[in-house]
């Protein structure tokens, strides 16, 4: 059912020709010879009171992105991540081990924000649920305590793995939620990476000062059976079945969004006259099916018992950019909870104690694996045991957490100079169409169950909603500054002097993250 046939109606002779072109390049990992990025990456002409400014700071961790190319033997049409491979040649670029395989970006998430280690806790927890219940130190509140402005993007639920508290506890001024997105921004199941790029773009816009935007996507998220999109771009051959094929295109359309993501990224970072470094990074390598079934078919991996298993499932690609410093291409490999102090350092800005000390682990302990690999990467337990105290402090509650506490904890929230601002505040309401509904006897036909209302305000997304005195009316998003909504006819039949009107945003669980001002309908004319 997966299975791709060939249009019939090919001549033979075209056939031979595209037949005899496989054959000769198999040992190309796509058919492209090179992949030059067409834009200006960024202007040269900086000077020193340009330079004096704080750096951006975009962190883009891209969900399940990965370079399937890697996988011998699979033919592509075209490069899925040209952005990528081309930023590569010039950039500072190489892997992280993650602690995941296939799912639970949000134990990537903690150790790239606060440094923290997967390492010492349990890989089987999600620890943004588990471990964060009070403040946290974070490279949100780092960076919010020397003025920058720190947002995070999330294009999914906020309430799953407790993000939004998460987020909040970390120290971010601003979370912009999926409730907050359009409902016209998705491609295929989830939300599109464009719409992310978009909003990581404007509020970049927003602010004066420096910005730290961090967000994760969802483009690429598991599945990937040949339905996702509505249709594949790139097209894959190789000694593999049918199934496992589509499985490969469809991911490979999915990465190719990512890479779009990042050129657009780059593109508009690139022409802006503010120091920017924007890190882009695979959580996890993608869900492939069950038992790697896509990684075993290809023959990427013999199964569990591979001795490069931990290097070929678990190390994810990394890209480090900016549009400022000068050319120092370099080849990193360290673990997620490395990220922050590395960037500090690169940035030249100012960490914490924590971020001190693990800048200067990291020099001698680049990646740290799983327990049973210390020995074969030779590394001593007992140097890394008080990371693992510090980490311990930090997650306990303040009169438990022991001698490193005062270091990380109770100041935190005290030394918070930001509002915390959920999507983008309060949405308006400024006007009502009809500004008013006159239910005279005979005016209002008794055929029509129900009125339409306009309502022209923002901003609005998938989770706004118009309530008719604290009741919920069937909503339509019909673009980010206006909604329509079916007013039930016995709401205004009722004996009154009129509607009071709300815009809420409403997420799946019936929370509500945010709401307008009351706008009054007036209900005119005799009411019986």
């Amino acid at each position: 059912m997966l299975f791709r046939p060939a249009n019939l109606l090919r001549s033979a002779a075209v056939c031979i020709v595209a037949f005899l072109f496989i054959v000769l390049s198999t040992s190309l990992p796509y058919a492209e010879p090179t992949h030059p990025l067409v834009l200006k990456e960024k202007q040269d002409d900086w000077i020193p009171e340009d330079l004096q400014r704080n750096p951006n700071i975009i962190i883009v961790l891209s969900e399940a992105f990965w370079d399937p190319t890697k996988i011998q033997g699979l033919r592509f049409s075209r490069d899925p991540i040209p952005t990528f491979h081309a930023l590569q040649e010039k950039y500072t670029n190489g892997t992280m081990l993650s602690p995941q395989f296939g799912g639970g970006t949000a134990n990537v998430e903690l150790e790239v924000l606060t440094g923290n280690s997967m390492r010492f806790l349990n890989s089987g927890e999600i620890a943004y649920e588990k471990m964060i219940h009070h403040p946290i130190d974070s490279l949100a509140s780092i960076l919010g305590r020397q003025g920058y402005t720190t947002t995070a993007i999330n294009p999914f639920d906020n309430w799953y793995a407790n993000s939004l508290n998460v987020y909040r506890r970390f120290g971010f001024s601003r979370v912009i939620p999926i409730e907050f997105f359009n409902p016209n921004e998705y491609v295929g199941p989830y939300m599109g990476d464009h719409a992310v790029a978009k909003r990581i773009i404007e509020e970049s816009k927003r602010s004066d000062g420096p910005d730290l935007i961090f967000t994760n996507t969802m483009e690429n998220h598991y599945h990937y059976w040949s339905d996702k999109f509505k249709s594949n771009s790139i097209q894959v051959k190789g000694p593999i079945s049918d199934e496992a094929l589509a499985i490969v295109e469809t991911l490979a359309q999915g990465i190719h969004g990512s890479d779009a993501m990042l050129q657009e990224l780059v593109k508009y970072f690139g022409q802006l006259k503010e120091p920017t470094i924007v890190v882009f990074f695979g959580d996890h390598l993608p869900h492939l099916e069950t038992d790697y079934y896509v990684y075993r078919e290809s023959q990427y991996i013999q199964g569990t018992d591979d001795p490069n298993f931990l290097d070929k499932m678990y190390r994810t690609p990394l890209l480090i950019w900016n549009n400022y410093l000068p050319a120092n291409k370099e080849i990193v490999h360290f673990s997620p909870s490395f990220l922050s102090p590395y960037l500090l350092n690169l940035a030249k800005l100012k960490g914490s104690a924590y971020t001190d000390f693990l800048y200067k682990l990291s020099q001698k302990i680049p990646v740290i694996p799983p327990k049973p690999y210390y020995e074969a990467m030779g590394i001593n337990e007992a140097d890394l045991s008080e990371y693992e105290q510090r980490q311990q402090a930090i997650f306990a509650e303040r009169e438990d957490a022991g001698e490193y506490a005062d270091e990380f904890t109770g100041r935190l929230m005290s030394e918070a100079t930001q509002p915390f601002i959920i999507g983008y505040g309060e949405p308006t309401i400024e006007s009502v169409t009809p500004e008013s509904i006159n239910v005279s006897e005979g005016f209002v036909a008794d055929w029509m169950k129900t009125m339409t209302l306009i309502v022209r305000g923002g901003r609005f997304g998938i989770g706004s909603i118009l309530f008719a005195d604290g009741k919920p009316l069937p909503t339509v998003w019909q673009t980010e500054t206006s909604l329509s909504a079916s007013l039930p006819k016995d709401m205004y039949e009722q004996p009154r002097g009129g509607l009071e009107l709300q815009v809420r945003v409403v997420d799946s669980q019936d929370h509500v993250l945010a709401q307008s001002r009351n706008h009054w309908l007036p209900l005119t004319g005799n009411i019986q």
